[in-house]
């Protein structure tokens, strides 16, 4: 995915090296590895449909990983929790999504760990009992899934601007909408080097531009003037992302460099102006130069940007409302992807942004 996150990357602190995720299968190794990692030294995978809905297995613990794109509900953590009950075994759960409200206290009333991971493999607790069970580790609390360090860039917007930016969003004149919610969080963001061939009068030329694209959306995000930079490990306390960590990417790097090759194939299909016409403007929103006569994007960095998250109400209707933390630009791409997700994603802003 990017240099943070290869085979030799190691999330500091836990011993644990993030497992890009392209299957099921790797996000069962990577829960097997954080089982192993948290003292179930003989924790291993079942295999495909093996074991009753217990995908890893020790003598001491059992888990389920769910690598879907809704929450996780109660029924599921109630599934695996009988299986260990009448095993006499720990229950430990891996979701790539979050947890429904009454799956999270429904654990917390039975002592369930609730663990939480994404594409890179990387894994964080999501409440206490997991908490726990990371701090009494063999390899000691010194930093847990939730404290690797990325780059990322810094928060520029103060929270009034931040605030004022989302109250901008209102609609309506004698009954505007209400701001009912206004947070700041943070996203991961894949960054994506486009080079590109232009037409000159001799020859062809190569050119390179990087461009930078969101991975809950896919939706392009507006780069910064500078670069995001990675804190050293004097400032590992003090990383950007709080205890709760970013909102949970749900977009491969390969589906973000697909959109450009896919738009870019279309392009070539057609030769009518008005579909050309089209079709460049699709690839111009992309960040396409008008001028390229080729294309060839590759993966760089995932990096961390921090957002604006607004929930606005009118009657009975909700919608999220989005702006950059660094320029203040709107990201009405990512709001309209975030209020599709309701009232779903709204659990996820709750959980994972700051309130204003």
């Amino acid at each position: 995915m990017g240099r943070g996150w290869g085979a030799a990357a190691r999330t500091p602190g836990c011993g644990v090296s993030p497992r890009i995720i392209r299957s099921p299968d790797d996000a069962e190794q990577v829960a097997a590895e954080w089982m192993r990692h948290l003292g179930f030294d003989d924790a291993r995978c079942t295999g495909a449909g093996a074991d009753g809905g217990v995908d890893v297995r020790s003598r001491e613990a059992v888990a389920q990983v769910k690598a879907q794109l809704t929450p996780v509900g109660r029924p599921e953590l109630q599934a695996l929790y009988g299986v260990a009950r009448s095993e006499g075994r720990t229950p430990l759960f891996f979701s790539l999504m979050t947890y429904t409200a009454a799956a999270l206290g429904w654990a917390d009333e039975v002592g369930m760990a609730l663990f939480r991971f994404d594409h890179a493999g990387l894994v964080e607790p999501v409440n206490a009992t997991a908490e726990g069970l990371i701090a009494a580790a063999p390899g000691g609390a010194g930093g847990g899934p939730g404290t690797a360090r990325v780059a990322a860039w810094p928060v520029r917007l103060s929270d009034r601007a931040g605030r004022a930016a989302i109250a901008r969003e209102r609609r309506g004149l004698l009954f505007a909408e209400r701001v009912a919610f206004a947070g700041l969080g943070w996203i991961w963001v894949q960054l994506v080097r486009l080079d590109y061939t232009v037409a000159t009068r001799r020859a062809v030329a190569h050119r390179a531009t990087a461009l930078a694209f969101d991975l809950l959306s896919g939706a392009p995000f507006p780069r910064p003037g500078f670069e995001p930079k990675t804190p050293g490990p004097d400032r590992a306390a003090t990383a950007p992302v709080g205890a709760a960590g970013p909102l949970a990417a749900t977009m491969e790097t390969a589906a973000v460099l697909q959109q450009i090759t896919d738009a870019w194939e279309k392009l070539e299909a057609v030769t009518r102006p008005a579909a050309v016409e089209r079709h460049r403007a699709v690839l111009g929103h992309l960040g396409v130069p008008p001028d390229a006569v080729t294309v060839s994007p590759s993966a760089g960095e995932r990096v961390l940007a921090p957002v604006f998250v607004g929930l606005l109400e009118h009657r009975r209707e909700s919608r999220v409302v989005v702006c950059s933390g660094v320029t203040g630009a709107r990201l009405p791409d990512l709001a309209s992807h975030l209020t599709s997700r309701l009232p779903h994603a709204l659990e996820e802003i709750v959980i994972r942004v700051r309130r204003l």
